[in-house]
């Protein structure tokens, strides 16, 4: 029997009816079945997670369809309930799921019904009043058709990907500060925040009990310490937090773990154990601690979350809150960390690593994130080369010497050797931990190292050759070790400054050097390393001496780190350790802002943001990156051609104007002279705006430290103002003496120039949309540092031809349009901005037009026509033809159903890639792609043309 889901006849929702016919529902590309799963041949990915659903007693996985031999992302587990009577346990199966998070959606049929539950979002099995319930988040009568908004019913939409683009669901499915991890870390940061109002303990103990109460939920949770293991510390206990209210019941237990386990995670000191043993604040400790509400005031994390499902290096990424001071710790989404692995340790280097037994470093391991799912790949490997069979506690170890670290704080160093030991725990079963004796190896001293990563370079501390390098190294503008400075020292004698003596920098100039010929290097990096200006000589430095294979730029990702208030903006470096290839080219990868990146879900990435860059192309200047954060060659093309002309500044120096920023207030203590300033009529910096100058608004400056006042002439009239911002608002004054602060750039001229100064005013008004294009592909400030600022420089280098005329053609006018109407914005918000949300329908005739018109420029004796587009859900088909001609859409549904397979690739588990289709069938030319505006703009019809003509060139059309 075979299921066609995509006639015309057929329900989206239909695949639910046919649970329980196997044969059939497996005719449902991206629905596998878990009995009778057939592993051989299979992605390991995927076989772990079957592996998952199985022990989680799932019917079947739906998987987001991976295409060219890579491996699926599962987005859902499917259940069958026979009765709809286990309600209770599935609450419970609910709670575990929505803990360990591995997949965003669960779906369960039950006699008549569909229910859908949320993974990735609030705990929604819990009731107002704190019990366990079994709550569907959605739910649908077999039978009843489905809303078009309803995405998340669509198998088609699951398996393609497009029910992610549907902002809708990802606003009711996904939330990165709602699910359970996010949820979790915070948690525990206000917990740690009370108890340190409360004054109990050190604070040193204090964070360290804490933590090593979550590490025994784990162990207790899954077994691994037996039912009488805390009776024989405390008469009669039988839970961790009985243990913790005594001192010397609690030194007592742990000093047993330590000897169980042998980690040294679990040892105290001397007089850490002696304060234990007196302290009379344990009880209230404990029962605060254990008590304690989570932030939604209904029960206590203990109770909430599922710590036998949470993963392993979740209770690492805890911990390292606690390694340091908490305000300086930095929670690193292992989305990311599996990503820059899956483009550093695939599986053909992990066989490569193996056989010339090679080793995975981590330069400044932390909690140890990095080399824990290092080696989980490492297990998995290991299983789908030796016929699924699950290893040893032996082979367990000999992988754990695969992979090392390196770190300066002592406490990292402990955390990521308990880290490793976890995920060794993770890979056997609870009897096999509890038969074990001295269970973990030791790791400190020697596959992890307490050391400055620059003096354990110097003393050739890593004997292994390092096949893969990994990591996050530290953003710091300072050199805070003396190995580290002498590492900076030879770095100037050799190749110059090093720009702002970032340390970061200096890690991944070292690293590439300590990696073995042909390994591969992934490492974090400030987005400096592309978009600052004083960092182009290091950046060109680079690419000339190493193979610089990817740059993956998180520029437009909002919160992928959290850090207090800031939110720093990075870039990931992907490299070999061989020579650069002047015939090779660079791919720059330009991921934005969307729903399952912002619920740490995963990353996507467009077709339209995979930018290959010529080796030959590779300089200090950062137009390429930014032209490609926006949009790509076109816009680079217009930047450099408008960067010939003369600037702004450099018309004004001619004129003798005083120009540039305004005062700078100064601070306590820090002031200079500054009469022409104090008293005198003052600007707002929020009086120029898009309205205009807003006169009522103007005050005095307060008689206060001025750090910088400038010269009187600076605010002396007539004056061209100018706000640092995008969008260049301007605005004349001509009357009294007017002050203003650094957030303006003035043009003060002589009164004789007061014409030429109006001119520049007007000319400015007349080339807005222009000039707001230029500065944004062209700003030091603007994405990277601030979200709509621009700096003083960016208006003193906006293009003044001695013409007047900028000679924009008419594709730069529209490559101007869609940049200031959209470009900017959707490199901000991603999928939140306009461009994302809006249909990409009421854009096609204009998307037509501008495709048409380009191709005919070539092909004008075979006039390109646009036909009637077919949409589906999640995605819109656009012939052509060449000519006259018509398509027939018999059979529609055979082609709908094979879509997915055009418009999504994979690359790894954590990277999906969106892509275009361009179909040619004789005179036809169909485009495939998503259906939001993104896709349809003009400025896209520009680059879709491109490839078009490239394509039908190589053909010999």
């Amino acid at each position: 029997m075979t299921l066609d889901l995509f006639s015309d006849a057929a329900e989206p929702n239909r695949w639910f009816v046919q649970l329980d016919q196997a044969n059939a529902a497996q005719q449902i590309d991206g629905l596998v079945i878990v009995d009778g799963y057939d592993r051989n041949g299979r992605p390991p990915e995927e076989v772990a997670t079957i592996e998952k659903a199985r022990f989680y007693k799932a019917h079947s996985v739906f998987f987001e369809v991976g295409r060219n031999g890579r491996a699926p992302v599962p987005q859902a587990f499917v259940f069958v309930s026979r009765d709809g009577g286990d309600d209770e346990e599935f609450a419970d199966l609910h709670k575990r799921l929505w803990s360990w998070g591995g997949v965003p959606l669960l779906y369960r049929r039950t006699p008549g019904q569909i229910q859908l539950f949320r993974c990735a979002h609030d705990p929604d099995f819990i009731s107002p009043t704190g019990e366990q319930i079994c709550k569907p988040f959605r739910f649908l009568d077999i039978g009843s058709r489905i809303a078009a908004t309803e995405a998340w019913w669509d198998a088609e939409r699951i398996r393609n990907g497009t029910l992610w683009d549907d902002p809708n669901a990802c606003r009711l499915m996904l939330s990165a500060q709602k699910a359970a991890h996010r949820k979790l870390v915070e948690a525990v940061r206000d917990l740690n925040d009370e108890l340190s109002n409360k004054r109990l303990l050190t604070a040193g103990l204090r964070r360290r009990l804490l933590i090593l109460s979550l590490l025994i939920a784990y162990l207790e949770e899954r077994g691994v310490l037996g039912p009488d293991f805390f009776g024989r510390f405390l008469k009669d206990a039988s839970r961790f937090f009985e243990v913790l209210r005594d001192g010397a019941a609690l030194v007592e237990m742990l000093k047993a773990l330590e000897d169980r386990f042998n980690g040294h995670v679990f040892a105290l000191k001397d007089d850490e154990a002696g304060a234990l043993k007196s302290s009379r604040q344990l009880a209230r400790f404990a029962s605060l601690v254990e008590g304690y509400e989570d932030a939604g005031g209904q029960l206590s994390f203990w109770r909430l979350y599922s710590f036998k499902d949470l993963p392993v290096e979740l209770i690492s990424h805890i911990y390292q809150l606690f390694v340091t001071d908490t305000d300086s710790s930095v929670y690193t989404p292992p989305t990311l960390v599996r990503l820059m692995l899956d483009e550093a340790l695939s599986w053909d280097r992990i066989d490569r690593l193996m056989a010339s037994r090679e080793i995975v470093l981590d330069p400044a391991c932390g909690s140890g994130v990095f080399l824990v799912e290092a080696y989980k790949r490492l297990v998995l490997h290991w299983r789908s080369r030796n016929d699924w069979a699950k290893p040893g506690v032996d082979e367990l170890r000999t992988l754990l010497d695969r992979v090392h670290g390196i770190d300066l704080e002592a406490g990292a160093v402990e955390l990521a050797a308990f880290s490793l030991c976890l995920a060794l725990c993770d890979a056997l079963e609870p009897e096999e931990i509890r038969a074990s004796v001295k269970l973990f190896p030791k790791l400190a001293d020697a596959s992890l190292h307490k050391r400055c990563f620059f003096e354990a370079k110097e003393e050739a501390l890593i004997k292994a050759p390092v096949g893969v390098l990994v990591g996050n190294p530290p953003f710091e503008s300072s050199l805070t070790t003396p190995a580290a400075k002498r590492a900076y020292a030879a770095y100037v004698k050799q190749h110059g400054k090093l720009a702002d003596q970032q340390v970061a920098y200096l890690f991944l100039h070292e690293a590439m050097g300590m990696t073995a010929e042909g390994g591969v290097l992934s490492m974090i990096q400030p987005s400096g390393f592309l978009y600052n200006q004083h960092a182009g000589e290091f950046r060109e430095s680079f690419f000339k001496r190493w193979n610089v294979r990817e740059i993956l730029d998180f520029v437009s990702v909002r919160g992928l780190f959290k850090k207090g208030e800031a939110d720093p903006k990075v870039v990931i470096v992907v490299a070999l350790s061989e020579p650069a290839n002047p015939a090779s080219k660079l791919l720059h990868a330009v991921f934005r802002r969307n729903g399952r990146a912002n619920a740490e879900q995963g990353f996507e990435i467009d077709y339209y943001d995979l930018h290959r860059v010529p080796h030959a192309a590779l300089s200090s200047n950062s137009d390429l990156w930014r032209a490609n954060l926006l949009g790509g060659d076109r816009l680079l093309s217009f930047v450099q051609r408008l960067r010939k002309y003369r600037t702004l500044g450099e018309y004004a120096t001619e004129r003798g104007w005083n120009s540039g920023e305004g005062y700078i207030a100064g601070q306590k203590g820090i002031s200079r002279p500054a009469e022409h300033i104090v008293g005198q009529r003052l600007l707002p910096t929020k009086a120029l705006s898009s309205k205009g100058l807003d006169a009522s608004a103007i005050t005095k400056v307060p008689k206060a430290p001025i750090k910088d006042p400038k010269s009187e002439a600076r605010f002396t009239p007539p004056i061209l103002l100018m706000k640092e911002h995008q969008d260049l608002y301007h605005a004349m004054w001509e009357e009294s003496y007017l002050t203003y602060k650094h957030e303006i750039v003035g043009f003060a001229a002589p009164k004789g120039d007061l014409k030429r100064l109006r001119l520049v005013r007007d000319w400015i008004a007349t080339n807005a949309p222009a000039l707001q294009a230029y500065v944004a592909g062209t700003s030091i400030r603007l994405f990277t540092q601030r979200a709509t600022s621009i700096a003083s420089a960016d208006i003193m280098a906006l293009p003044y031809p001695e013409d007047g005329s900028l000679d924009l053609s008419m594709n730069e006018r529209i490559l101007i349009d869609d940049v200031v109407r959209y470009g900017r914005d959707f490199v901000r918000k991603g999928s939140d901005s306009d461009v994302m949300k809006l249909d990409g329908g009421q854009a096609l005739p204009a998307f037509a037009e501008s495709f048409t018109s380009q191709i005919s420029t070539v092909y004008a004796n075979k006039p390109l026509r646009a036909l009637e587009a077919q949409r589906w859900p999640g995605i819109i088909c656009q012939p052509f033809v060449f000519g006259v001609g018509k398509v027939d859409w018999t059979g529609v549904g055979e082609l709908r159903g094979r879509l997915d397979s055009l418009l999504r690739e994979k690359r790894g588990s954590s990277i999906a890639v969106t892509r275009i289709a361009r179909i040619y069938d004789r005179n036809f030319v169909f485009l495939l792609k998503p259906d939001r505006l993104r896709y349809w703009l003009r400025s896209t019809a520009l680059r879709d043309a491109d490839d078009v003509l490239a394509d039908l060139r190589a053909q010999g059309f």
